[in-house]
């Protein structure tokens, strides 16, 4: 596989294209609510979080204080094929951090060392590299040299190093979005397709699975950090 770094200018159309078909296709585990496709929620989430990612990638090279990178992995075989992504956020008042955003690989080149190669091609560039994921991908982080070093939502905050930064990055508003006239649109389609009580009952199941999630990150890293 062969890699390309966008920092100066956003990918072509289509390369964000294939990005964004990637971060649909892997929804459940790039949400932070990790919202299943049964869930008829799915059909807003799949909406809003590519436009968010979008935002990011339109971002690349057009605004000094709020930096975006972003590494694209292509098939050997298939040239022009996106197989992976790596999205990062670079701090500005601070050189050698940064934190990832957002990481896909395609199902069909899983297990071939993809993801490794993107996150040491972050760190070679930045150091200091902090992320959050799922409790189950933990070992994997972990491989790589990051460590546990808190919870926030419903995942675990990892870091190369023992604490964050102290600089800030600039990320785009997921709440923004999911309120936007865009947003709203959606779910009146659904409202209307599928009915209040549907709706009502897909939000509170997505709001216990949400709740389960963030007891479970939070339990995880005491446990971790404490011993007990």
């Amino acid at each position: 596989m062969s890699t390309v770094l966008f920092h100066e200018s956003p990918p072509p159309q289509e390369v964000a294209h294939q990005v964004l078909q990637l971060v649909i296709t892997n929804l459940t585990d790039l949400s932070l609510q990790a919202v299943p496709p049964s869930n008829p929620l799915y059909e807003l989430f799949s909406w809003t979080l590519p436009c968010e990612v979008d935002q990011y990638l339109q971002r690349i090279g057009q605004m000094p204080k709020g930096p975006v990178e972003l590494i694209v992995a292509y098939d050997d075989v298939n040239l022009g094929e996106v197989v992976g992504f790596l999205l990062y956020l670079p701090v500005p008042t601070h050189p050698e951090a940064c934190g990832i955003t957002y990481m896909a690989v395609k199902h069909s080149h899983r297990r071939c060392g993809l993801g490794t190669s993107m996150m040491r091609e972050v760190i070679a560039r930045y150091p200091h590299v902090e992320l959050t994921c799922a409790v189950k991908k933990v070992p994997f982080y972990e491989q790589m040299g990051f460590q546990v070093i808190d919870s926030h939502h419903t995942q675990v905050v990892m870091n190369t190093r023992s604490e964050s930064t102290q600089g800030e990055m600039v990320i785009v508003s997921p709440e923004a979005i999911s309120q936007s006239p865009q947003a709203r649109q959606i779910i009146a389609k659904l409202v209307g397709r599928l009915g209040l009580k549907v709706m009502a009952n897909a939000e509170k199941q997505l709001l216990r699975q949400t709740d389960q999630l963030a007891r479970q990150a939070e339990s995880y890293v005491r446990t971790r950090l404490t011993g007990h």
